[in-house]
């Protein structure tokens, strides 16, 4: 095989040939080896010697060919540093695969892509990602994320209210709406107040737009349609700055700005110790300069960059304008005419992500530090570090919109040739306007979403009692899936706890609401969200309850505490309902359908003055929150023991929330005690009616006194002296001191044993075949009657009785036997043998279970 040295093109097809022969032999020879390499070797010393030679060689080709991949492999030359040979065996099995094949794949792609791109199979993007370092820009400006924000940038709390000092005062009233209130309408072709109108169902918010005819019938400049050279940023230490804060700043500016092309604007918002929020920061970047403009010192004056913002022959670069359309008109009355929103443009391109973070990358290989977008910029001075970032949102800008500007021409003829080529793949797309080039189409698609954005206008935000809006209760709800909050959640029952939680919440957000409007704070400075969710949930009954929510507690609410544990209280009483009407007349009905008996058990006052001297003052007020204080100096069923809990001093309301309004405070007392008293007796009623110590007795008739009467009973002639109680009458609950001489009652003996029914049986037949032979006398048959009827039950044989001194006396006694002593058959009557004595010893039949 000839040598690597003398190795040439002419000589390389040859010099591979070989090659791959070779290999195929030692691949061959391989396979041939026997599967006992380790025995052959330590039997065969010969074998042994051939075998370490040849592996020596090919580590040694190995190693070569990895120090060689080295050199053009980035991953190869890091792992070069650590261990990238193979010395052993034991290299082979345990790292062949991470430094030799690993190592082989990465060469054969490189060599793959090398050879695509001689042969012109590989065609570059049309969008260029991340390009070679410009000579401009070798010094690139990275702010990495370094950790978390300063809490002190972030919210800087020792700052005054910039808003107090603006010549024009907030007004964040709920009823008033706000229009627009331009001087000047700079580049106008209608002017000022005329009320453009395209169709009658349009929007009359955004028919208000002093600028709606000039967007509408804009003519947008050739050049936004041509494909020209991306104009490379300069740097930030050559690209001149200037701080804008006096108006002397700004008309110097304004020159600036009125012989430029383009211009890429953008913002800089606070709205958190504000309800509606202002700018703080505006930066503005040329193809030449960067302007920032501190608009906490220039508000009024600067409604005059209407003159280049409504300029249609100056394009005004933003990215996501939706915010910054709607703040430059509630700020300054500035109005944007030929916007490019770079937003929509990475949207119609369809980017995967939209962001400006991500197109600085893509374009730029600039990473700005995200941190600072949730900066306080009322901070003054601003620290470097923002000043950097506030300045990076717009300095990179106007690059990037002239790299999505031919990205945009670039796809739209690209589909435009794909459309001619196949027209039958394109049936289902819809047919483009023949009026505009196809390689315009898509950047007119970005200026029209743009028009839509530039249109929007100004509104206050108003509290909606609906809860539908941004901010509103029932949306809040959805977000943090509280269903039992939402306005379809099915919480219609009064008196209910999801009832009463869900009106602490209308009543706490509706109050959040109010309260921000007034102190001019955002609603999660006044309350955060969670914690409205708190109250609501775990409603607070005093201060203390209220306070120990908070964690810490918000300033707002620590001055106004008081105002907010207010209105839950009320929330809490309209949810549960006003109980005073309700309860009275159900009062009132129970009182009326007391029954006779109960109302005579209690010794109740007949008017109202009579309560008023039975009872000591009470106040009137509701039952829902003064229970306890119902007491009385005399109770009908405990006597006058009852302790007087009243205190000395009681609160009287102004007014009834039962009984309204009244001319006289005795008269007012004199009801609220009437009511408590007629609440008192009907709970004695109920009480009375279940306090029952006998059986309900049988109905008395009275006995006639004469025999007249005697006479009237016996032939049924209806007679009105005779009393007749029909029914079932309780008897009352009787005080003890009252209650008469205990009655003996004979108690009936229970018959457990009966005679035998033989005897029964004679005596029954006997009686039978007399009265069938007519023996029987009717006297005969009066006595049998007055002795069945007049039964002696002491002559029946019983437990309880057995062995007693006077069961041997009766006449008609049954002899019974005696037992032995120990025996239980007395304890079981008169059956025909006793049971089985489990506990004795069985001998023969001493069980007697045969007789």
């Amino acid at each position: 095989m000839a040598s690597s040295s003398s190795l040439s093109s002419a000589s390389f097809n040859d010099y591979n040939a070989q090659l791959q022969g070779s290999a195929l032999k030692a691949t061959r020879a391989a396979v041939s080896l026997p599967a006992d390499i380790p025995f052959h070797h330590s039997v065969h010393p010969d074998f042994a010697k051939e075998v370490d030679r040849c592996s020596a060689r090919v580590l040694s080709l190995t190693n070569k060919l990895l120090h060689l991949s080295s050199t053009v492999n980035a991953l190869a030359s890091a792992r070069a540093k650590g261990k990238a040979r193979l010395e052993a065996q034991d290299d082979v099995v345990d790292n062949f695969h991470s430094l030799v094949v690993d190592a082989m794949d990465t060469l054969l792609e490189r060599a793959d892509i090398g050879l695509d791109e001689f042969l012109g199979n590989f065609k570059a993007p049309a969008i260029a990602v991340n390009p070679a370092p410009l000579a401009t820009t070798q010094k690139k400006k990275s702010n990495g994320s370094q950790g978390r924000l300063d809490p002190a940038l972030q919210h800087a709390a020792h700052l005054a209210k910039p808003q107090l000092s603006f010549n024009r005062k907030v007004d964040n009233s709920n009823h008033t709406a706000w229009v627009p209130s331009l001087r000047h309408k700079y580049n106008a072709q209608v002017p000022l107040g005329y009320n453009f109108t395209e169709s009658d169902g349009e929007d009359a918010s955004t028919s208000l737009h002093p600028y709606r005819y000039e967007i509408k019938h804009l003519s947008y400049p050739a050049r936004m349609f041509t494909s020209s050279p991306p104009v490379p940023p300069k740097s930030f230490e050559e690209t001149p700055f200037t701080w804008v804060s006096t108006p002397e700043d700004l008309a110097t500016m304004l020159d600036k700005l009125r012989a430029a092309k383009e211009i890429a604007v953008d913002l800089e918002y606070h709205n958190y110790r504000s309800f509606g929020g202002f700018v703080c920061l505006m930066q503005i970047s040329s193809r030449d300069e960067d302007f920032v403009v501190d608009t906490l010192a220039l508000r009024e004056e600067l409604e005059e960059l209407n003159e280049v913002f409504t300029n249609p022959s100056i394009v005004k670069v933003f990215h996501g304008a939706e915010s910054d359309i709607v703040w430059l008109q509630q700020d300054f009355n500035l109005y944007v005419v030929n916007l490019f929103d770079t937003y929509h443009a990475s949207r119609v391109l369809d980017f995967p992500r939209h962001g400006l973070a991500t197109l600085l990358e893509m374009y730029c290989d600039f990473t700005a530090d995200k941190r600072y977008q949730l900066a306080d910029w009322r901070i003054r001075p601003l620290p470097e570090e923002m000043l950097q970032y506030a300045r990076s949102d717009t300095h990179f800008l106007l690059f990037i919109y002239d790299n999505l500007r031919n990205a945009l021409l670039d796809r739209a003829q690209s589909r435009a040739q794909s459309r001619a080529q196949s027209p039958s793949s394109s049936s289902s797309t819809p047919v483009p306007d023949p009026s505009i080039p196809p390689a315009h189409l898509l950047v007119r698609e970005v200026l029209s979403r743009s028009e839509e954005t530039a249109l929007r206008v100004y509104e206050k935000e108003r509290y909606d009692t609906e809860g539908s809006g941004p901010g509103g209760w029932d949306t809040l709800a959805r977000k943090w899936n509280k269903s039992n909050l939402m306005a379809s959640s099915n919480v219609h029952d009064q008196g209910s706890a999801a009832s009463a939680q869900r009106a602490v919440y209308l009543a706490v957000h509706a109050w959040r609401d109010r309260v921000a409007r007034e102190e001019d704070e955002s609603t999660r400075y006044v309350l955060p969200n969670h914690y409205l969710f708190s109250l609501a949930e775990r409603t607070p009954a005093d201060m203390a309850a209220l306070l120990s929510v908070f964690h810490p507690v918000p300033p707002v609410i620590r001055r106004r505490a008081k105002e907010l544990l207010n209105a839950i209280r009320d929330a809490v009483k309209q949810a549960l309902g006003p109980p005073g009407a309700a309860s009275a007349s159900v009062t009132d009905a129970r009182v009326d359908q007391a029954p006779a008996a109960t109302a005579m058990a209690v010794d109740a006052p007949e008017t109202v003055a009579d309560v008023a001297e039975a009872t000591p003052a009470q106040p009137s007020q509701s039952l829902w929150t003064t229970v306890s204080s119902i007491t009385a100096s005399r109770s009908a069923l405990f006597g006058p023991s009852l302790r007087n809990n009243t205190t000395n001093v009681l609160p009287i309301a102004q007014q009834s929330a039962l009984l309204g309004a009244s001319s006289s405070k005795a008269q007012e007392l004199a009801r609220g005690l009437a009511i408590n008293r007629a609440r008192f007796l009907e709970a004695a009623a109920r009480i009375h009616s279940k306090l029952v110590i006998a059986p309900s007795v049988p109905s008395v008739i009275a006995q006639p006194d004469s025999a007249a009467e005697a006479a009237a009973a016996a032939t049924g002639e209806d007679d009105q002296t005779v009393l007749k109680n029909e029914g079932q009458a309780e008897i009352p609950f009787i005080p003890a001191s009252q209650r008469a001489a205990p009655v003996t009652v004979d108690d009936t003996i229970v018959v457990v044993g009966q005679p035998k029914k033989k005897k029964r049986k004679r005596v029954a037949d006997k009686e039978k075949a007399d009265t069938a032979a007519g023996t029987a006398s009717p006297k005969e048959e009066g006595e049998m009657e007055a002795e069945a009827e007049a039964f002696d039950y002491t002559s029946v044989s019983n437990i309880l009785d057995d062995g007693s001194d006077h069961e041997a006396d009766l006449p008609n006694a049954r002899k019974r036997p005696k037992h032995a002593k120990g025996s239980n058959a007395s304890f079981y009557g008169n059956f025909p043998a006793p049971p089985k004595a489990h506990s004795q010893l069985k001998s023969g039949n001493q069980s007697r279970t045969f007789r």
